[in-house]
Order: structure tokens, then sequence, then C-alpha cells
């Protein structure tokens, strides 16, 4: 029998393995462009419905939903025939990928019945999304919104404990010890060994049982013990944690501190948090650049950002897009001509409507020097249709530690009747060389090893390899 803490951190997992953000339209805006993401639950493809031989692979676009049996009357049946129906309408693919789509109707909405209550209820929701396989496909109750996050279910106040971890090694190890300038006491290379009385053992021992990829285990792991250690500000969580190089571990009581960020609103994603960090590197010519997502009122200041380097001399530039989990798709096509003197094309996504191309003009006064994009497990959806597409391009060299997440499928993010929240998938995307990011990531040019001893002794290895990259390009 499971103990609770192992039980929590599985359903933890489990519900942030759904992640990424995604493109903030409603139904009722123009069409959506890419969005911005995290990876669905791992399913079983031998336990997909499929359609008989008859049938396989038939487009249910013609789909006549009258004909369709009735299904027990419970409380959440409306949402569920809601959250089914848009996934058949919607889906860029009509075949929903060999699925007999009516068949899982059937499967899950009967089982609707032994749900005995609304976590029950929206738990056998997200299953039945899972049975796609594809990443930007979630379903949360109305109490478990979160402003920005729709998906985040766990989140206990807008503060936090002021530190970043990864997972490194099978570990949670802490890479900042410090954000915003505020400090944490807790060193940078220490293994995290548990928040409160979440053990974070069971954390990364669940998040690899219900994922095929590496990268998805990382990413889910990282997501919950994100979500652990966020609080109300004034609270505080006690860390137990062994430094580099201990033997020991060691316990410490952290306050919980509000970071700046402005908070921005666009369709259904409302009040996200947005920052950006521009800076030259010390003794370089390299000009730096990160930012959380891609949101649309970050654009102007990202230009204002490059422009204000450029204008200090930079000869090349990062784009640091580790831990960005995408946004708004459209950004591609005006930051693409910050750095492109050619008119030229970021890739397409297919809809059923037809295919959408990111066409980019060539830029009146781009940036021409080198340029380096960084990624990891958490970088996402809108952040991997820009990497892949400069790196397909040749204009920029990726490097990391790991591939990106590959959750690259444009989707959209609508409100329940009742309240919840829903985002599916509309679109998939090629890149310009007909890559396929999705369940892929992009693949950095320069792999990087990550080490506890290389933050504990204050390197960032990646960001340290672009530098050294562009210094002698």
């Amino acid at each position: 029998m499971p103990t609770r803490t192992a039980r929590l951190s599985l359903r933890l997992a489990l519900a942030l393995a759904v992640l990424p953000l995604a493109c903030g339209r409603g139904p009722t805006e123009p069409p959506p462009l890419p969005p911005g993401g995290t990876t669905p639950p791992a399913t079983d493809p031998a336990a997909k419905p499929e359609a008989t031989a008859q049938d396989a692979c038939r487009s249910w676009a013609d789909l006549d939903v009258g004909t369709l049996p009735a299904l027990p009357q419970t409380p959440y049946t409306s949402t569920f025939e809601h959250v089914w129906r848009t996934v058949l309408d919607k889906h860029y693919d009509p075949t929903l990928g060999c699925l007999d789509w009516p068949a899982v109707r059937v499967e899950y909405g009967t089982k609707l019945a032994e749900a005995k209550d609304e976590a029950a209820a929206f738990d056998l929701m997200r299953q039945m999304l899972g049975r796609l396989g594809q990443s930007h496909l979630a379903v949360m109750p109305p109490q478990e919104r979160v402003a920005g996050e729709p998906r985040a279910a766990v989140k206990s106040g807008d503060a936090r404990v002021p530190i970043e971890v990864r997972v490194l090694g099978g570990e949670a190890v802490v890479v900042k010890d410090a954000l915003d300038g505020k400090k944490s006491g807790v060193p940078r290379g220490a293994a995290l060994l548990a928040v409160d009385e979440l053990e974070l053992a069971p954390v990364l021992a669940s998040s690899k049982q219900h994922t095929t990829r590496e990268v998805e285990a990382t990413f889910a792991a990282r997501r919950v013990i994100a979500s652990a250690l966020s609080c109300p500000a004034g609270a505080s969580k006690t860390l137990r944690y062994q430094p580099h190089g201990a033997k020991a571990s060691k316990t410490k009581k952290v306050a919980c501190q509000p970071l700046k960020a402005e908070r921005v609103t666009l369709g259904n994603l409302k009040d996200v948090p947005v920052t950006l960090e521009h800076r030259m590197l010390p003794k370089s010519k390299v000009g730096y650049v990160s930012f959380n997502i891609w949101m649309l009122p970050l654009q102007p200041k990202i230009e204002a950002a490059i422009a204000e380097l450029r204008a200090k001399g930079m000869q090349a530039l990062v784009i640091d897009l580790r831990g960005n989990p995408g946004g708004v798709g459209a950004m591609v096509v005006p930051l693409g001509r910050q750095l492109l003197s050619e008119a030229t094309a970021l890739g397409a996504m297919h809809m059923r409507e037809g295919d959408q191309v990111f066409n980019v003009a060539a830029g009146t006064d781009p940036f021409t020097g080198p340029v380096a994009i960084l990624v990891d497990e958490g970088t996402a959806s809108t952040s991997e249709i820009f990497a892949q597409a400069l790196q397909d391009l040749g204009r920029a060299t990726v490097f990391g530690a790991v591939p990106s997440q590959g959750a690259a499928l444009p989707s959209v993010i609508e409100e329940l009747p009742g309240g919840g929240m829903l985002q599916y998938v509309v679109a998939d995307y090629k890149s310009p060389k007909g890559k396929v990011v999705e369940g892929k990531g992009v693949t950095p040019d320069t792999m990087v090893t990550e080490t506890r001893e290389d933050f504990a002794e204050g390197r960032d290895p990646v960001l340290d390899a672009a530098l050294a990259a562009l210094r002698g390009s």
C-alpha cells in the first residue's frame, strides 16, 4: 500500500504531466496560432480502442452525433459531452489518430456513473484525452483553475520559496539559490529531499513510471516540485536538503517571497506573470535575453531590450528559453523579424481548414550577429517552434543538456460550462525542414553535461558553453 506522500506525489505527477501553456485565445476569437506547453501522461497504444478494419482511420467529421447512444445521466455528463464533442469537432485530425472516438465516449461516459465526486469525474475526462497521446490536451474543474496556468492545480499562493530546482542525475538539485534578489539560504548544488511533508523521492519515481521519455519525467517532477514551493506571501516552507559533498542532510525554514512580475491577460489566460531579463554577459560583447512566456505585451519590451544591447556594442546574442513553456505563437514572427535579413518562413501548422505558414518578412534593421538559443526540459510549445525554426534556417545554434520537451501542438484554452477549463489541440506543426517537434523536442546542436558540482561552484554549464562558442565565432 503506497504511503500518503507517495499517493499525493503520484496524483501531482499525473496532473502536471499535461501542463505546458498554450495559446490563450477564446472560442470566439480569430483562429489561434501556435501555443504556448506539457506532455500528457503516457498511454499504452495497445489500450486504444481502434477503429474496426472496415472503418480503419475513418474520418469522424461527418459523424451524426444524434445517432449515438445516451450516456448515464450524472452531474458531470453535460461537461463530459462538451469535452468529447469539442475534440471531435476541432481537433486538426478528423480521424483522431485512428481512434474509435464514439467508442471512447461510451467507455468513459459509462464510467462517469461510478465517479464519486467532481475530482473523479474530471480524472476520467483527463484519461479520455490521454488516449490521444498528445500534448496540449487538458481539463480542469472550476476550483482548480489558477491564473495563467489553468491546468496547474496545486499552487497554494502567489509567493514562493526563492529557489529554482531541476532534476539532474535522478536528484532534485537546487540550481538557483535566490530569485528576484531574494536569497533562500539553501546552497546551489544541494539535493532537495523534502518540502514540508512532501518527500521528493516518490515524486521522482512516479514521474518516471508515468512517462515514456526522460525529458517528460524530469519536467513532470520539476513542475510538482515548483508547485510544492509555491505558497502565500508571509508563509514559510520547511526544506530538507543535502549540500553537495555533505553526508548529512539539513533542515531550514524558508520564508515565501512575492516575486516581481508584471501581470497580463490575453483571452482565457488571465493575470499571467511575465518577466524579462536582459544584460551584457561579463567580459564579452555577448548580449543575453530571457523571458518566461510568449505573451504579446512583452514583444515591444523584447525589441527594446535587443536595441539597448546593440547600442552597447552587442556582437552576439543568447536567447535563453530554458523553462519557457510557450504562449502566443504569433510572437515568433515579430521576434524572427528582429534576427532575419531575408524573408522566410518559420514552418507551418496544419489545421482542418488548411495550412497556415509562419511567414516572416525581412527585418528593416535586423541583428545579424551569431545567435545561441538555450533549451531544457521546460522549453515547450512556442519556444520549441522558434528554436527549431531558427536551427533549421541556420540562424541560431541550440545549446542544452537535454532536448526540449516535445510539446509543440498549437492549442486553444476555453472555459467550460460551469467554470472549468479545457485545452484542446487545433493544429500540428512542422519546421522549415519538415521536422516534427511534437514528442521529440528540439535536439541541441551542442549537448552539455550538467552536474551538481557545476551549480555548487556557481557555474551554468549550458550558458558557459554558449558564451564560449559565441566568443570564438
